[in-house]
């Protein structure tokens, strides 16, 4: 668009240009311009304005190409991409290990029915706090105790049968002898003497199993904490393995975090460390380190750690994110990479590698990021190219133009 403008105003009547690129440049310029009839006039244009003209459009020129430049990802054509790239370093680890993390809760647990009953009272309320023990709904007893009184009554009239055929059984033979008994029901005892005994044994189960529910009509949390969900409600009947509450206990909360294998020896059972709430303008609380995963995850090579956070005012929430920090007595290599090379989908941490050309999605395991550098423990070797800039834009397998710092 400057460049029209600035031949327009450079052209005459007959659009004949009087200015050489040298003049144009320099800013010594003189244009002829002649009219159709005979007379001639010229006009002399200032070589200050010129130069000015001039100066203020390549300073245009330039500051575009640096916006351009420092974006960092302006694609040149359909299938390449222009990115600033460097080299990864080896140096010392810092003791300061600085890693992400979130709050979980320290226990759940969720309340089902253990056998269909209608639910007499329910005395809590979504967002209740409950102590350990805590009643939270009471069944009714009515229809456990007809279930009661009709097994009881079978259990009776089992032994009856049962009492019957094992004297059958004990006395067959003279019964037999006796025509007291034919062939057929000689025979049929010993089996129907088998299945009164299982018939009597499975109701003394039922009855046992009623009577312990009968016990048990009070339904009550196993843990203190918070109900935060609620499904019971009074005359309601709840069947069998139905869920009623849910209740969380969240104080202390826990904030679970990942380290790499190398500091397993630098990390220990009840360790205080420094926990920051990102969500709460980074907030910081003190922790108590409480677990240390035994176990490794093969596709990053990091193991779990917890840690409690007080909550008594329950100001902190499940879910939030957060930085844990420590200081670390495991000091050894590692290699670095600037933490905007560093990008980060669901918790999992992604760096993208320059091989001919071609840009490879690479996941990492990061130690720690501190003033602007991630120190990363798994994923990259001494001699790899990193895009420092641009890999937000990226995907796996792009076509990149390099730039370096």
């Amino acid at each position: 668009m400057f460049g029209k403008l600035l031949k327009k105003s450079l052209r005459g009547p007959e659009g004949a240009v009087a200015i050489s690129r040298n003049q144009l440049i320099t800013g010594d310029c003189f244009v002829r311009l002649r009219r159709t009839r005979n007379d001639t006039q010229f006009m002399d244009l200032s070589t200050t304005t010129c130069r000015i003209f001039v100066k203020l459009l390549l300073l245009c020129i330039l500051t575009l190409s640096l916006i351009s430049c420092e974006r960092g990802c302006e694609r040149y054509d359909s299938g390449t991409v222009s990115v600033i790239v460097e080299p990864v370093r080896v140096q010392e680890s810092s003791p300061v290990v600085t890693v992400p993390g979130i709050l979980i809760v320290r226990d759940r647990v969720e309340i089902k029915n253990s056998y269909p009953a209608k639910i007499s009272e329910v005395f809590v309320n979504k967002g209740d706090k409950v102590a350990e023990g805590s009643i939270l709904a009471q069944l009714s007893d009515e229809e456990i105790n007809i279930k009661l009184s009709q097994l009881r009554a079978a259990r009776k009239e089992a032994e009856s049968v049962l009492e019957k055929n094992s004297y059958l059984l004990k006395n067959r033979d003279r019964l037999l002898e006796d025509g007291k008994l034919d062939k057929t029901q000689y025979e049929s005892v010993d089996i129907e003497n088998t299945a009164a005994e299982a018939t009597l044994n499975r109701i003394k189960t039922d009855i046992a199993v009623a009577e312990y529910n009968a016990a048990h009509i009070q339904i009550s949390s196993p843990i203190s904490g918070l109900v935060i969900e609620k499904y019971a409600s009074p005359m309601q009947v709840a069947a069998e393995n139905q869920l009623l509450f849910t209740v969380v206990n969240v104080d202390p909360i826990l904030v679970a975090f990942p380290l790499t294998v190398d500091e397993s020896t630098g990390i220990r059972l009840g360790m205080p460390i420094s926990v920051k709430i990102e969500d709460l303008d980074n907030a910081e609380y003190n922790a108590t380190v409480t677990y240390i995963s035994p176990e490794i995850h093969q596709t990053g090579k990091t193991f779990d750690v917890w840690a409690a956070v007080p909550n008594s005012d329950y100001v902190l929430k499940a879910g939030m994110s957060a930085t844990a920090q420590f200081t670390s007595t495991n000091i050894h290599k590692v290699i670095v990479v600037p933490d905007s090379a560093v990008i980060t989908r669901n918790r999992d941490k992604f760096v993208f590698t320059v091989q001919n050309g071609i840009a490879h999605e690479t996941k990492v395991s990061i130690r720690t990021i501190h003033d602007g550098i991630a120190e990363v423990v798994n994923g990259l070797a001494e001699n790899d190219l990193v895009v420092a800039k641009g890999a937000a834009s990226l995907q796996d397998g792009a076509t990149v133009d390099m730039w370096r710092r």
